[in-house]
Protein backbone atom coordinates (compact mmCIF):
# COMPACT_ATOMS: atom_id res chain seq x y z
CA UNK A 1 0.00 0.00 0.00
CA UNK A 2 2.92 2.35 0.74
CA UNK A 3 4.42 1.85 -2.48
CA UNK A 4 1.08 2.46 -4.31
CA UNK A 5 0.82 5.55 -2.70
CA UNK A 6 4.66 6.63 -3.27
CA UNK A 7 3.88 5.69 -7.31
CA UNK A 8 0.67 7.53 -7.25
CA UNK A 9 2.57 10.63 -5.72
CA UNK A 10 5.55 10.38 -8.32
CA UNK A 11 2.81 10.15 -10.87
CA UNK A 12 1.58 13.33 -9.44
CA UNK A 13 4.62 15.26 -9.84
CA UNK A 14 5.71 13.80 -13.34
CA UNK A 15 1.89 15.20 -14.81
CA UNK A 16 2.48 18.24 -13.16
CA UNK A 17 6.18 18.47 -14.84
CA UNK A 18 4.13 17.29 -17.97
CA UNK A 19 1.82 20.40 -18.12
CA UNK A 20 4.04 22.17 -16.91
CA UNK A 21 6.44 21.85 -19.78
CA UNK A 22 3.23 21.52 -22.14
CA UNK A 23 2.09 25.13 -21.01
CA UNK A 24 5.11 26.68 -21.77
CA UNK A 25 5.44 24.35 -25.14
CA UNK A 26 8.82 23.57 -25.87
CA UNK A 27 8.94 25.19 -29.63
CA UNK A 28 7.98 28.76 -27.92
CA UNK A 29 10.87 30.52 -26.71
CA UNK A 30 10.35 33.53 -24.08
CA UNK A 31 10.65 36.52 -25.25
CA UNK A 32 14.20 38.15 -24.58
CA UNK A 33 13.87 41.33 -22.55
CA UNK A 34 16.75 43.73 -21.50
CA UNK A 35 17.62 44.81 -17.98
CA UNK A 36 15.76 47.81 -16.94
CA UNK A 37 16.02 49.41 -13.55
CA UNK A 38 15.64 53.11 -14.08
CA UNK A 39 16.79 55.24 -11.02
CA UNK A 40 16.85 52.63 -8.73
CA UNK A 41 13.42 52.03 -8.75
CA UNK A 42 14.48 48.14 -7.44
CA UNK A 43 17.29 47.51 -4.59
CA UNK A 44 17.77 44.44 -2.80
CA UNK A 45 18.21 45.00 0.93
CA UNK A 46 19.61 41.63 1.90
CA UNK A 47 20.38 38.31 -0.16
CA UNK A 48 21.13 35.12 1.68
CA UNK A 49 22.43 31.81 0.75
CA UNK A 50 21.64 29.80 3.35
CA UNK A 51 18.99 27.34 2.32
CA UNK A 52 19.62 23.94 1.12
CA UNK A 53 17.75 23.86 -2.63
CA UNK A 54 14.40 23.36 -2.43
CA UNK A 55 10.87 21.90 -3.78
CA UNK A 56 9.55 24.89 -5.71
CA UNK A 57 6.64 26.78 -3.99
CA UNK A 58 6.78 24.51 -1.20
CA UNK A 59 8.86 26.75 1.13
CA UNK A 60 7.16 30.03 1.98
CA UNK A 61 8.99 31.64 5.07
CA UNK A 62 6.56 33.90 7.43
CA UNK A 63 7.10 37.10 9.37
CA UNK A 64 6.45 37.26 12.70
CA UNK A 65 7.52 40.09 15.60
CA UNK A 66 10.28 41.11 13.15
CA UNK A 67 11.57 38.29 12.76
CA UNK A 68 11.49 36.02 9.66
CA UNK A 69 10.82 31.99 10.25
CA UNK A 70 11.38 29.65 7.40
CA UNK A 71 13.16 25.96 6.41
CA UNK A 72 14.61 23.58 3.97
CA UNK A 73 14.32 19.89 2.85
CA UNK A 74 17.75 18.89 4.90
CA UNK A 75 15.71 20.08 8.12
CA UNK A 76 17.23 23.38 9.23
CA UNK A 77 14.67 25.78 10.53
CA UNK A 78 15.79 29.70 11.07
CA UNK A 79 15.02 32.57 12.67
CA UNK A 80 15.91 35.51 10.54
CA UNK A 81 16.29 39.51 11.59
CA UNK A 82 13.86 40.85 9.35
CA UNK A 83 16.24 44.28 8.55
CA UNK A 84 19.78 42.35 7.55
CA UNK A 85 18.71 38.48 7.08
CA UNK A 86 21.13 37.69 9.84
CA UNK A 87 20.77 34.26 11.39
CA UNK A 88 19.36 34.82 14.97
CA UNK A 89 18.82 30.86 15.59
CA UNK A 90 19.51 27.92 13.29
CA UNK A 91 17.59 24.73 14.47
CA UNK A 92 18.31 21.24 12.56
CA UNK A 93 15.72 18.21 13.34
CA UNK A 94 17.74 15.80 11.64
CA UNK A 95 14.17 15.18 8.94
CA UNK A 96 13.73 15.69 5.77
CA UNK A 97 11.32 18.64 5.59
CA UNK A 98 9.04 19.07 2.88
CA UNK A 99 6.87 22.32 4.10
CA UNK A 100 7.58 26.00 4.70
CA UNK A 101 6.61 26.55 8.65
CA UNK A 102 3.58 28.39 10.64
CA UNK A 103 4.31 29.95 13.23
CA UNK A 104 2.74 30.08 16.81
CA UNK A 105 3.48 32.12 19.77
CA UNK A 106 5.89 29.70 21.31
CA UNK A 107 5.99 26.83 18.32
CA UNK A 108 6.84 26.19 14.74
CA UNK A 109 5.09 24.07 12.41
CA UNK A 110 6.56 22.03 9.78
CA UNK A 111 5.59 18.91 7.60
CA UNK A 112 8.39 15.59 7.20
CA UNK A 113 8.65 13.00 4.33
CA UNK A 114 7.23 10.57 6.29
CA UNK A 115 4.15 12.20 6.41
CA UNK A 116 4.21 14.02 9.95
CA UNK A 117 3.24 17.41 11.37
CA UNK A 118 6.02 18.41 13.90
CA UNK A 119 5.86 20.99 16.62
CA UNK A 120 8.51 22.04 17.10
CA UNK A 121 9.66 24.52 20.34
CA UNK A 122 11.00 28.21 19.47
CA UNK A 123 13.70 28.55 22.24
CA UNK A 124 15.29 25.07 21.57
CA UNK A 125 14.32 23.35 18.76
CA UNK A 126 12.94 20.55 20.52
CA UNK A 127 10.14 18.30 19.23
CA UNK A 128 7.44 19.32 21.21
CA UNK A 129 4.84 17.30 19.36
CA UNK A 130 4.46 14.50 16.52
CA UNK A 131 0.92 14.10 14.62
CA UNK A 132 0.54 11.50 11.86
CA UNK A 133 -0.70 13.08 8.81
CA UNK A 134 -2.52 10.84 6.22
CA UNK A 135 -0.21 11.09 3.48
CA UNK A 136 2.30 14.09 2.87
CA UNK A 137 2.15 17.49 2.67
CA UNK A 138 3.94 20.07 0.90
CA UNK A 139 2.54 23.12 1.91
CA UNK A 140 2.88 25.68 4.75
CA UNK A 141 0.87 24.89 7.54
CA UNK A 142 -0.94 28.27 8.81
CA UNK A 143 -2.01 28.68 12.51
CA UNK A 144 -4.58 30.67 13.93
CA UNK A 145 -5.62 31.01 17.59
CA UNK A 146 -5.11 27.39 18.61
CA UNK A 147 -5.40 25.54 15.85
CA UNK A 148 -3.00 25.08 13.35
CA UNK A 149 -4.20 23.95 9.85
CA UNK A 150 -2.81 21.24 7.31
CA UNK A 151 -3.70 20.32 3.24
CA UNK A 152 -2.06 17.08 2.50
CA UNK A 153 -1.06 15.91 -0.91
CA UNK A 154 -4.65 13.74 -1.46
CA UNK A 155 -6.36 17.19 -0.75
CA UNK A 156 -7.55 17.02 2.70
CA UNK A 157 -7.55 19.82 5.51
CA UNK A 158 -6.74 18.95 8.99
CA UNK A 159 -6.79 20.71 11.56
CA UNK A 160 -4.95 20.07 15.17
CA UNK A 161 -4.60 21.64 18.52
CA UNK A 162 -1.36 23.61 19.21
CA UNK A 163 -0.61 22.45 22.13
CA UNK A 164 -1.13 19.03 22.32
CA UNK A 165 -1.17 17.84 18.83
CA UNK A 166 -4.99 16.58 18.97
CA UNK A 167 -6.61 16.36 16.24
CA UNK A 168 -10.06 18.77 15.68
CA UNK A 169 -11.39 17.90 12.47
CA UNK A 170 -10.70 16.40 8.78
CA UNK A 171 -12.23 17.61 5.49
CA UNK A 172 -11.62 15.42 3.29
CA UNK A 173 -13.98 15.27 -0.55
CA UNK A 174 -12.84 12.56 -3.51
CA UNK A 175 -10.48 14.09 -5.68
CA UNK A 176 -10.12 13.33 -9.58
CA UNK A 177 -7.57 10.10 -10.43
CA UNK A 178 -5.08 12.85 -11.65
CA UNK A 179 -4.47 15.86 -9.62
CA UNK A 180 -1.59 18.66 -10.22
CA UNK A 181 1.21 19.54 -7.29
CA UNK A 182 -0.32 21.94 -5.34
CA UNK A 183 1.77 24.37 -3.08
CA UNK A 184 -0.56 27.56 -2.15
CA UNK A 185 -4.66 26.04 -2.23
CA UNK A 186 -6.05 27.40 1.23
CA UNK A 187 -6.45 30.72 3.24
CA UNK A 188 -7.26 30.88 7.09
CA UNK A 189 -9.50 33.81 7.13
CA UNK A 190 -9.91 35.40 10.69
CA UNK A 191 -10.52 32.81 13.27
CA UNK A 192 -13.84 31.55 11.75
CA UNK A 193 -13.24 30.27 8.23
CA UNK A 194 -10.74 28.51 6.10
CA UNK A 195 -11.27 29.31 2.12
CA UNK A 196 -10.14 26.16 0.38
CA UNK A 197 -9.29 25.39 -2.83
CA UNK A 198 -9.67 21.87 -4.04
CA UNK A 199 -9.26 19.30 -7.24
CA UNK A 200 -11.98 19.54 -10.17
CA UNK A 201 -12.29 23.04 -9.87
CA UNK A 202 -14.16 23.24 -6.47
CA UNK A 203 -13.90 25.83 -4.02
CA UNK A 204 -14.96 25.23 -0.21
CA UNK A 205 -15.36 27.45 2.50
CA UNK A 206 -15.06 25.33 6.19
CA UNK A 207 -16.35 26.26 9.18
CA UNK A 208 -13.02 26.66 11.69
CA UNK A 209 -14.64 24.90 14.49
CA UNK A 210 -16.33 21.99 13.19
CA UNK A 211 -14.35 21.50 10.08
CA UNK A 212 -17.82 21.16 8.27
CA UNK A 213 -18.70 23.06 4.82
CA UNK A 214 -20.28 26.06 4.89
CA UNK A 215 -20.76 26.15 1.18
CA UNK A 216 -18.98 24.17 -1.93
CA UNK A 217 -18.92 25.55 -5.49
CA UNK A 218 -17.30 24.35 -8.76
CA UNK A 219 -15.19 27.24 -10.57
CA UNK A 220 -14.77 25.42 -13.36
CA UNK A 221 -16.60 22.18 -14.75
CA UNK A 222 -13.97 19.40 -16.13
CA UNK A 223 -14.26 19.15 -19.94
CA UNK A 224 -12.43 16.71 -22.37
CA UNK A 225 -12.29 13.03 -23.08
CA UNK A 226 -8.78 12.30 -21.49
CA UNK A 227 -7.98 12.83 -17.03
CA UNK A 228 -5.20 15.35 -18.47
CA UNK A 229 -7.78 17.41 -20.79
CA UNK A 230 -10.14 17.56 -17.56
CA UNK A 231 -7.60 18.69 -15.56
CA UNK A 232 -9.16 21.65 -13.24
CA UNK A 233 -7.26 22.29 -10.42
CA UNK A 234 -7.82 25.39 -8.19
CA UNK A 235 -4.02 25.67 -7.15
CA UNK A 236 -3.59 28.97 -5.98
CA UNK A 237 -4.74 30.75 -2.91
CA UNK A 238 -8.42 32.56 -3.03
CA UNK A 239 -8.69 35.47 -1.82
CA UNK A 240 -11.43 36.90 0.37
CA UNK A 241 -12.30 40.69 0.23
CA UNK A 242 -14.97 42.66 1.63
CA UNK A 243 -17.45 39.41 1.42
CA UNK A 244 -16.21 38.92 -1.99
CA UNK A 245 -14.04 36.14 -3.09
CA UNK A 246 -11.84 35.99 -6.03
CA UNK A 247 -9.95 32.95 -7.27
CA UNK A 248 -8.40 30.89 -10.74
CA UNK A 249 -7.92 27.34 -11.63
CA UNK A 250 -5.81 25.52 -13.91
CA UNK A 251 -6.87 25.18 -17.77
CA UNK A 252 -9.95 26.86 -16.55
CA UNK A 253 -11.23 30.80 -15.26
CA UNK A 254 -10.66 33.17 -12.93
CA UNK A 255 -13.52 34.30 -11.40
CA UNK A 256 -15.29 36.77 -8.34
CA UNK A 257 -17.78 35.34 -6.29
CA UNK A 258 -20.50 36.77 -2.64
CA UNK A 259 -18.76 35.28 0.23
CA UNK A 260 -21.88 34.96 1.77
CA UNK A 261 -23.89 33.14 -0.62
CA UNK A 262 -21.26 31.85 -3.13
CA UNK A 263 -22.82 32.50 -6.11
CA UNK A 264 -20.34 34.14 -8.86
CA UNK A 265 -20.19 37.52 -9.42
CA UNK A 266 -18.34 37.22 -12.85
CA UNK A 267 -16.17 34.87 -14.49
CA UNK A 268 -13.75 34.82 -17.42
CA UNK A 269 -11.83 31.74 -19.25
CA UNK A 270 -8.40 32.04 -17.75
CA UNK A 271 -6.02 29.24 -16.92
CA UNK A 272 -3.45 30.00 -14.04
CA UNK A 273 -1.12 27.57 -11.43
CA UNK A 274 0.13 31.15 -10.11
CA UNK A 275 -2.07 33.27 -8.37
CA UNK A 276 -3.69 36.40 -7.91
CA UNK A 277 -3.59 39.69 -6.11
CA UNK A 278 -5.32 43.10 -5.31
CA UNK A 279 -5.79 46.32 -4.64
CA UNK A 280 -8.65 48.99 -4.31
CA UNK A 281 -10.23 48.11 -7.75
CA UNK A 282 -8.32 46.05 -9.63
CA UNK A 283 -7.59 41.94 -9.69
CA UNK A 284 -3.86 41.13 -10.98
CA UNK A 285 -3.16 37.77 -12.35
CA UNK A 286 -0.50 35.25 -14.24
CA UNK A 287 -1.19 33.40 -16.39
CA UNK A 288 -0.20 29.79 -16.98
CA UNK A 289 1.94 31.07 -20.16
CA UNK A 290 2.77 34.48 -17.84
CA UNK A 291 0.42 36.96 -19.74
CA UNK A 292 -0.25 39.38 -16.62
CA UNK A 293 -3.53 40.74 -16.57
CA UNK A 294 -5.64 43.63 -15.35
CA UNK A 295 -9.39 42.84 -14.18
CA UNK A 296 -11.86 45.17 -12.37
CA UNK A 297 -12.84 43.98 -8.80
CA UNK A 298 -16.29 44.90 -9.45
CA UNK A 299 -17.36 43.85 -13.30
CA UNK A 300 -14.44 41.69 -14.59
CA UNK A 301 -13.64 43.85 -16.78
CA UNK A 302 -10.71 43.49 -18.53
CA UNK A 303 -8.52 46.73 -18.03
CA UNK A 304 -5.10 45.85 -19.53
CA UNK A 305 -2.86 43.02 -19.70
CA UNK A 306 1.27 43.13 -20.58
CA UNK A 307 2.90 39.47 -22.79
CA UNK A 308 6.04 41.30 -23.11
CA UNK A 309 7.37 38.87 -20.70
CA UNK A 310 5.46 35.66 -21.92
CA UNK A 311 6.76 31.63 -21.39
CA UNK A 312 9.34 33.26 -18.57
CA UNK A 313 7.28 31.35 -16.15
CA UNK A 314 6.82 34.69 -13.78
CA UNK A 315 5.53 34.15 -10.26
CA UNK A 316 2.36 34.38 -8.38
CA UNK A 317 2.14 38.62 -8.31
CA UNK A 318 2.43 40.88 -5.43
CA UNK A 319 1.39 44.51 -4.76
CA UNK A 320 4.46 46.73 -4.81
CA UNK A 321 3.82 50.29 -4.08
CA UNK A 322 2.49 51.53 -7.37
CA UNK A 323 3.81 48.43 -9.14
CA UNK A 324 2.56 44.99 -9.64
CA UNK A 325 5.96 42.78 -8.88
CA UNK A 326 6.51 39.35 -9.97
CA UNK A 327 9.60 37.03 -10.33
CA UNK A 328 10.87 34.83 -13.62
CA UNK A 329 12.09 31.29 -12.88
CA UNK A 330 15.56 33.16 -14.15
CA UNK A 331 15.84 35.15 -11.14
CA UNK A 332 14.64 38.69 -12.85
CA UNK A 333 13.03 40.75 -10.58
CA UNK A 334 9.65 42.60 -12.77
CA UNK A 335 7.75 45.84 -11.87
CA UNK A 336 4.72 46.49 -14.28
CA UNK A 337 2.53 49.60 -13.62
CA UNK A 338 -0.28 48.72 -11.67
CA UNK A 339 -2.28 51.95 -13.62
CA UNK A 340 -1.36 50.66 -17.47
CA UNK A 341 0.63 47.24 -16.97
CA UNK A 342 3.75 49.60 -18.54
CA UNK A 343 7.11 46.86 -17.50
CA UNK A 344 8.84 49.46 -15.69
CA UNK A 345 11.82 47.74 -13.80
CA UNK A 346 13.68 44.50 -14.89
CA UNK A 347 16.28 43.83 -12.36
CA UNK A 348 18.79 40.19 -12.34
CA UNK A 349 18.92 38.05 -8.91
CA UNK A 350 20.34 35.40 -7.36
CA UNK A 351 16.50 34.31 -6.86
CA UNK A 352 16.65 31.25 -9.32
CA UNK A 353 14.97 28.24 -10.14
CA UNK A 354 11.50 29.78 -9.43
CA UNK A 355 9.76 31.49 -5.93
CA UNK A 356 7.90 30.47 -3.25
CA UNK A 357 4.65 32.93 -2.34
CA UNK A 358 6.15 36.32 -1.95
CA UNK A 359 5.18 37.68 1.75
CA UNK A 360 4.76 41.51 1.62
CA UNK A 361 5.87 43.40 4.92
CA UNK A 362 5.95 46.73 5.05
CA UNK A 363 7.34 48.68 2.03
CA UNK A 364 9.23 45.18 1.29
CA UNK A 365 8.89 41.87 0.17
CA UNK A 366 10.52 38.78 1.59
CA UNK A 367 11.65 36.19 -1.19
CA UNK A 368 12.67 32.42 -0.84
CA UNK A 369 13.98 30.50 -4.18
CA UNK A 370 14.27 26.93 -5.33
CA UNK A 371 18.07 27.52 -5.46
CA UNK A 372 18.11 28.28 -1.90
CA UNK A 373 18.21 31.81 -1.51
CA UNK A 374 16.33 34.13 0.54
CA UNK A 375 15.85 37.93 -0.30
CA UNK A 376 14.00 41.20 0.99
CA UNK A 377 13.11 43.73 -1.43
CA UNK A 378 12.91 47.24 -1.23
CA UNK A 379 11.33 49.90 -3.37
Amino acid sequence: MKNLCLLKYLFILLGSYFLISCASNSEVQPKKVLEINPHGVLSIMWDKSILSISYLGSFVPIVDNNAIFTADTKGNIFRLDNTDGTIIKKFNIGDTLLSGVGVSSDAIFVTNNKAYLLSISKVDGNLKWQAKLPSISIEAPQVVGDTVVVRTNDAQLLAFNINDGKLIWVYQKPSPPLTIRATNTFQVVGKEVVLAGQPGGRLVLINMITGSAIWENFIAIPKGATDLDKLTDIITKPILDNKQIFVATYNGKIVSLDATTNNIIWSKNFSSSQGLTIDEKNVYAVSQDSIVYCFDKTSGMLIWKNDELQYNNLSTPVIFGNYILTVDIEGFINLFARDNGKLISRAASALKGGISFPIIDGRGVVIQSANGHIAKILQ
